[in-house]
């Protein structure tokens, strides 16, 4: 009988070393929480130094040149909420809890295009008024701006209940103008966010001289 109590206690000092180290409750009631994007900002880049920043500046490097989008969220005031047991997942090498988070936020509408048009001549192929979006890539990655899009997920998990405005709130993308201006020096830009809904969020940058 003291054999079976020693195998069983050792059998189960793993599995309560592990309750505790989690730190999370054994059951937890998940707030489902849904947002839509609702404004468009937009703010010259320069990116001439270390990393892209942006400028007030009305003259930039026209091979340093970008856009940053910011993309404002509003979450909606009713929630669903959902309780969630955590589960004990065996395998052969450990034993792990999935703790489930205190908010999972949705999107209601999501991205389908985001275009960049020039308001001024930019360059003998594209003149006033048209349609530069393949001369912007991503930075880093340097991915076309229809990549960009048709990876962007719209579900974020906050596990400790203060992540709305870090996680989601304020959606931030970096555009970095590839190809350099010929036909004149002054430049703005329209940009056009079409969401799954309908909408067509639209904000011009402003005029800056690039040289």
């Amino acid at each position: 009988m003291k054999a079976r109590l020693a195998i069983l206690f050792l059998l189960l000092t793993p599995i309560t070393g592990i309750l505790h180290s989690c730190r999370c409750r054994l059951d937890i009631t998940t707030q489902y929480i849904t947002f839509s994007h609702s404004e468009l900002r937009l703010k010259n880049l320069d990116n001439s130094g270390a990393s892209a920043a942006e400028t007030d500046s009305p003259q930039i490097n026209k091979n340093a040149y970008g856009i940053r989008l910011f993309l404002t969220r509003e979450r909606d005031i009713i929630a669903r909420a959902r309780q969630i047991n955590s589960v004990l997942i065996q395998s052969v090498h450990a034993i792990t809890i999935y703790c489930p988070p205190k908010y999972i936020y949705t999107a209601r509408d999501s991205i389908i295009s985001i275009k960049i048009f020039t308001i001024n001549d930019f360059d003998n192929q594209h003149l006033a008024g048209a349609d530069i979006t393949s001369y912007f890539r991503t930075p880093r990655s340097f991915s076309t701006v229809e990549s960009l899009v048709a990876d962007m997920g719209y579900t974020s998990w906050d596990y400790f209940g203060d992540g709305w405005d870090y996680l989601v709130r304020k959606l931030r993308i970096d555009l970095l103008l590839m190809f350099a201006p010929t036909a004149n020096n002054l430049h703005q830009f329209k940009v056009q966010v079409e969401l799954s809904d309908g909408r067509i969020l639209e904000q011009y940058t402003t005029e800056v001289e690039l040289l």
